[in-house]
């Protein structure tokens, strides 16, 4: 891997492992020569596409403070089949059935009482946080529900009011439940995502962590929201919110595993890193398989049930051509995620 890309800059070392043969008892090992290259090439590609405005690389740093040798050793492979989800996804550990923020999206009455909740906590976290920084409030006409707001721009307004409470963090009452993650994207994206996996916002890391490696096609954003443009629909509603310090994305459900390359080891006392390559790109390289990036990787999800409740998901995520859909591992029915992209003035 070259030392020029900046991202691998402080990589000692890429790690992957056979995804077929080791699918529950993995062994990881450096990369050869051939699968170095290609993802050399990949990264690159990657850098390309987002200069030409049609992805967005970006990173999200996490941590296990207590199990992260046991992410690495056990539960690699179930992460590369099921991806990153948001907290909405967990199993509730007092063993109560929580619906998913999806389940009554098409019913207008209760679509309508969820938006004047959200609203109205969301303003008054905003009186809370009044500044220098931060000023006004909602505007009321965000929660007209008249009959001639069709249930799309109610579905949008419930997300972009979720998406406003998740950004203000843990004051919101509903962080621990979110349905999105956050990651973050731009020129300091890499310095940003080591931050939060060593838990050194302020300077001082804390523990060694990780950095999902991931990126978002831009033609089919329907799941994604940057803070930027979530600034820009503040002001048009009335409100003077943060500067985008750490040029955030949050994703709707999670980040998909076709979409993830591979995952950053970092240290808490050490600027070297290691990478551990996607074996299901990895496969693809050995293979010759072509990476065609709207598609994402190529995954044998036979296990995803059993890997998805292993790493302690109560729900999942079903995407394809005609959308993307969410349930509990014990619903009968699936719901219709909405896109949280606005097509309306």
């Amino acid at each position: 891997m070259k030392k020029s890309e900046v991202l691998f800059r402080n990589v000692e070392e890429v790690m992957s492992f056979d995804p077929i043969n080791d699918i529950y008892e993995y062994e990881l090992g450096p990369v050869n020569y051939r699968g170095a290259i290609k993802l050399s090439y990949l990264i690159r590609t990657l850098n390309r596409l987002e200069k030409e405005g049609k992805l967005i690389v970006c990173l999200r740093g996490f941590s296990l403070p207590d199990e992260h040798e046991w992410f690495i050793k056990e539960d690699l492979n179930k992460f590369f089949v099921v991806g990153q989800k948001g907290r909405e996804y967990l199993q509730r550990t007092e063993g109560k059935r929580s619906n998913l923020y999806t389940y009554e999206m098409n019913d207008r009455e209760a679509l309508v009482k969820e938006i004047q909740a959200l609203y109205k906590e969301a303003n008054g976290l905003l009186k809370k946080k009044k500044s220098e920084w931060v000023d006004g409030q909602i505007s009321e006409k965000f929660t007209n529900t008249d009959e001639d707001k069709t249930i799309e721009e109610l579905q949008y307004n419930k997300v972009f009011l979720t998406a406003f409470l998740h950004n203000i963090g843990n004051l919101w009452s509903g962080k621990k439940t979110s349905p999105l993650i956050s990651a973050t994207y731009g020129k300091k994206k890499k310095e940003i995502a080591r931050k939060f996996a060593t838990n050194s916002l302020d300077g001082v890391p804390r523990n060694n962590g990780f950095i999902t490696l991931g990126y978002i096609p831009i033609e089919e954003r329907c799941f994604e929201v940057l803070t930027e443009d979530l600034n820009k629909e503040l002001e048009r509603l009335g409100v003077k919110w943060y500067n985008d310090i750490h040029q955030e994305v949050m994703l709707l459900d999670g980040i998909m595993p076709q979409r993830i390359i591979g995952v950053f080891e970092v240290f808490q006392d050490s600027p070297i890193e290691k990478f551990i390559l996607n074996p299901w790109v990895y496969k693809m390289f050995l293979e010759n398989e072509h990476f065609n990036y709207k598609r994402g990787i190529n995954i044998n999800q036979e296990n995803f049930d059993e890997f998805a409740q292993d790493l302690k998901y109560g729900a999942y995520i079903l995407e394809n051509e005609s959308g993307r859909y969410n349930k509990r591992f014990d619903e009968d029915y699936y719901h219709r995620v909405p896109s949280v992209r606005r097509r309306w003035n």
